[in-house]
């Protein structure tokens, strides 16, 4: 179940990077975009994963 909740936050955060991608394009800045939105992901998905701490 780690194997998987790993995987999917790596997999959140390419989808967030690609969004933020078209997202920062639209605004003229596409890489800026792409950080942006992938930390947003990643940060989120730090936290969830300590909320969700099983042993």
């Amino acid at each position: 179940m780690k194997k998987f909740r790993t995987v999917a936050s790596v997999i959140i955060m390419v989808i967030a990077g690609i969004v933020g991608f078209f997202i920062g394009a639209f605004l003229n800045e596409p890489m800026a975009g792409t950080i942006l939105f992938s930390m947003i992901a990643g940060i989120a998905c730090i936290v969830y994963a300590i909320d969700n701490h099983e042993e």
